[in-house]
């Protein structure tokens, strides 16, 4: 399996498990990539980072129902198209749809993910991420990759364009008819002249080469004594030169035995702060779960707070009566 398949198994994986299970099976990608040889894999994987429950929700609903998130963009293009046109009718249309779309696709991301019980705020976050997608194509985009990490927010329909240009072509150019008989002849004569010197010069050329040609052979006649002593020294050279090679290629390994030494070490570094900083995320990650379900702890605590404050009023009005009562009766 290459690099990529694991990284695509991981991501399709992770971001469609339930984000409680993230960090741990994250954990489990990492091992199984290093284990394979896939160090970059292993890298990429690690720095995957783990999505909200909202968006979470989002995600489960692009993976469950791939069109809705083209329905979004092909509302939100409409919607574009006639604030451009200023049609007020259309538009009232549309809004009323844009509402009824979002919250349909509301309850189906809740339903697809399980949480028909969720609270007010995840519900905000859902639907203002719809409301983004609709609004903005480049955030539909994101969420139709199903990888969502944070609920997106932006406000309007987007319908700002650029300006269109036209490039114009330049106008044509003429040539001119006045005389071309002249240039035509002047030309010709000249291409004959030049032909001459041609030939010309070839003859001498091939002189040149007869002159060389003999030239090379009583010289190779009164060099064959150098050249056996040449043909000795070329031997002798060849043999250096293989001494060379050989010295070359055993520093060669010695050198390449070196750098493995030094590349895996440096590798289990590398490992080892990978695994340090996977540790970090890991304590970020479960610390910020914890501080998030300790805010809503809160949240209930002061909604009971308020609750109890509400029925101590209550009973302080209730033993007000009683005492008003008491104190009309006859004793």
């Amino acid at each position: 399996m290459t690099s990529g398949d694991l990284l695509a198994d991981a991501v399709e994986e992770l971001y469609s498990a339930d984000p409680e299970e993230f960090t741990e099976r994250r954990t489990e990608l990492i091992a199984r990539a290093r284990a394979a040889g896939q160090a970059a894999a292993a890298r990429r994987i690690a720095a995957l980072r783990k999505p909200t429950r909202s968006a979470w929700v989002i995600n489960r609903l692009a993976r469950a129902d791939p069109g809705a998130v083209s329905r979004l963009a092909a509302l939100g293009q409409e919607l574009r198209d006639a604030e451009l046109s200023r049609d007020g009718s259309r538009l009232r249309e549309l809004s009323q749809a844009r509402r009824q779309l979002i919250a349909a696709l509301l309850r189906q991301a809740l339903t697809a993910s399980g949480q028909q019980s969720a609270p007010a705020a995840m519900r905000e976050d859902i639907t203002t991420t719809l409301a983004a997608a609709l609004a903005d194509p480049e955030v539909a985009e994101q969420i139709q990759q199903a990888t969502l990490l944070r609920p997106a927010q932006r406000a309007g329909f987007g319908t700002a364009q650029a300006p269109t240009l036209a490039l114009v072509p330049p106008p044509g150019t003429r040539q001119p008819a006045d005389g071309r008989g002249a240039r035509a002849a002047g030309a010709k004569a000249g291409r004959a002249e030049a032909e001459r010197a041609q030939a010309e010069a070839e003859r001498a050329r091939a002189e040149a080469e007869r002159a060389r040609a003999e030239a090379e052979r009583t010289q190779a006649a009164a060099e064959q004594p150098r050249d056996e002593a040449e043909r000795a020294q070329a031997a002798a050279e060849r043999a250096r030169a293989e001494a060379e090679r050989a010295r070359a290629e055993a520093e060669a390994w010695a050198e390449r035995d070196r750098r493995a030494r030094a590349r895996a070490g440096a590798e289990q570094a590398l490992a080892e702060a990978e695994e340090a900083v996977l540790a970090t995320r890991t304590a970020e990650e479960e610390l910020t779960d914890t501080v998030r379900r300790l805010e809503h702890q809160l949240n209930e605590l002061r909604q009971q707070l308020q609750d109890a404050r509400a029925e101590a009023r209550q009973a302080v009005i209730a033993q007000r009566k009683a005492r008003q009562v008491l104190a009309r009766l006859p004793e």
